[in-house]
């Protein structure tokens, strides 16, 4: 006997997922923020946006490389410009240690979104630009 009931649950107006539309400006909720190290040996925060706007949005993350020791000092500046504008964008504190449940998740801000490929090679939205001071 199964204890899953869908009595009564309609399963037949489902909407799939969509992307928005490049270029435009969106107001995004932070879902997640994860640290890692990718392959080659780079720590990395990655945030995980959901738009406030469109339920039906995918969610979407943005790869942020942390300043480490080997960067050149373009790649520096641009690693520490790009989490800056993130951090600026969705009020989040840097100049303390920052705690994910607390200081980030579930904050809202602006971000112009483009459209790139996940790992299935399916339409996903990416972050083109921080919106800062909105």
């Amino acid at each position: 006997m199964s204890i899953l009931d869908l009595t009564g649950v309609a399963l037949d107006n489902t909407v799939e997922p969509t992307v928005m539309k490049a270029g435009e400006e969106e107001k995004l909720r932070v879902m997640n923020m994860i640290e890692g190290t990718d392959k080659n040996n780079v720590r990395y925060i990655m945030p995980f946006f959901e738009s406030v706007n469109n339920f039906y949005c995918k969610e979407f993350g943005d790869y942020l490389p942390l300043p480490h020791e080997g960067m050149g000092p373009k790649d520096l500046n641009k690693a520490k410009l790009r989490i800056a504008d993130f951090f600026s964008a969705f009020g989040i504190d840097a100049s303390k240690p920052i705690d994910i449940e607390a200081d980030v998740k579930g904050k809202e801000g602006y971000a112009i979104v483009g459209i790139g490929k996940d790992k299935d090679d399916q339409p996903v939205n990416k972050i083109n630009k921080y919106v800062k001071g909105r």
